[in-house]
């Protein structure tokens, strides 16, 4: 596939293609006559694990050494266990913290619901209306 194609197929952008390359996070991309990157499933499947790690919150920097352990085989494979724990907690805890955030929109999503149906906002006039507590189990280094 050349960079267009893969572009459109993963929605990254054919800067961020590139750059990936230049950081060595994207390694031994084929190139055609004439400097043309082509490239394949193998290149696909690592942008997605790419992808998905940026999306538990690792830095490019940290997706590069887990992509270099991978690399080095079976004596990384603790280094990578203990990656991918620390990794778990925090996507649990980013889990824990949308559904916070999902509480109160769904406290919201019922306030203005009720007010539609009276079509008036003063049903709430003179009422102490009890929200969910966006802090209550959040971790402490957050508040």
């Amino acid at each position: 596939m050349r960079i267009g194609e893969i572009s459109k197929k993963t929605g990254l952008s054919e800067h961020t293609l590139r750059f990936y390359e230049k950081e060595g996070l994207l390694s031994n991309v084929a190139k055609r006559r004439g400097g043309i990157r082509d490239y394949c499933d193998a290149d696909l499947r690592r942008l997605g694990m790419i992808e998905c790690l940026k999306k538990t919150g690792m830095s490019l920097a940290e997706i590069k050494q887990y992509l270099d352990w991978n690399k080095q085989g079976d004596k990384t494979i603790q280094l990578r266990y203990d990656m991918f724990l620390q990794r778990r907690a925090a996507v649990e805890q980013q889990l824990r913290d949308i559904q916070r955030t999902l509480a109160v929109v769904d406290f919201k999503i019922k306030y203005y619901a009720r007010a539609l149906r009276a079509g008036t906002m003063s049903i709430y006039d003179g009422k102490k209306i009890k929200m969910p507590d966006f802090f209550a189990d959040a971790p402490e280094n957050s508040k």
